[in-house]
């Protein structure tokens, strides 16, 4: 396989680290073993992970990024309350942003940069396992971002640090991973043959019905948190 350039180096041992310290927050998020409120420990964290407190920081400064958690001054690190609306704000951007970024990849892709995307889906079809998908699912479509051929678009999307929901998305969706898979090999498809309006469609409602999923399963999260306080306070 060749050696993937920008969104596709290998990461290096501490990036790994943090990479692996951010999914198992995202993981404890989705499970619900962090709600809505509660407070991250980097001490605590760092001793239960058996690992230095930097990287713990570090992580936890990158999903603070992206809404999953708050700094609050003198205070510490909380589990954001995500309102249904803000992630469907979030994915429509996305949805929008990668559209236009598939209809230009479309017409610029090179033939080694298609060429690349071929190789992760290999390695999709290769690694099963959902940390293995969806770390290969940013590299797919950072990839698709390069070969759009706009700096300050793959700026935006970086930026905005897009990608980093996929782990969420990918852990909550109905969707099985062989379908995801499929899913990818339709966009690459649709590029391979410089279909623009094709591609930039399937991309879009990829993107959207990712967050559509993530919308439902947080309203019913909501409705489960207010039916346990509830019943809490029925049974005092």
């Amino acid at each position: 396989m060749r050696t993937r350039g920008g969104a596709g180096k290998r990461l290096p041992a501490k990036e790994t680290l943090r990479s692996n310290i951010k999914d198992y927050i995202q993981q404890q998020i989705v499970e619900g073993a962090y709600r809505p409120g509660d407070r991250i420990v980097e001490t605590r964290l760092a001793r239960e992970l058996n690992v230095s407190q930097a990287p713990v920081r570090e992580a936890i400064l990158e999903l603070a990024s992206i809404g999953l958690l708050e700094e609050r001054p003198y205070s510490g690190t909380y589990v954001r309350d995500l309102t249904p609306p803000e992630i469907e704000d979030i994915f429509e951007t996305r949805a929008f942003v990668e559209e236009y970024a598939a209809r230009r990849a479309a017409k610029r892709a090179t033939e080694e940069q298609l060429a690349d995307l071929e190789d992760i889906l290999r390695e999709m079809d290769e690694h099963r396992e959902l940390r293995d998908f969806v770390h290969l699912d940013m590299e797919f479509h950072g990839l698709v971002m390069d070969a759009a051929g706009s700096p300050a678009l793959k700026r935006a999307w970086t930026v905005l640090r897009m990608a980093e929901w996929t782990y969420i998305s990918a852990a909550v969706t109905a969707v099985s991973l062989d379908e995801l898979i499929a899913q990818h090999k339709t966009i690459l498809r649709h590029l391979k043959e410089r279909e623009e309006a094709s591609a930039g469609a399937y991309m879009f409602l990829h993107i959207k019905s990712f967050g559509s999923e993530l919308v439902q399963y947080f309203a019913k999260r909501k409705e489960q948190e207010a039916s346990e306080k509830t019943a809490g306070g029925t049974g005092a």
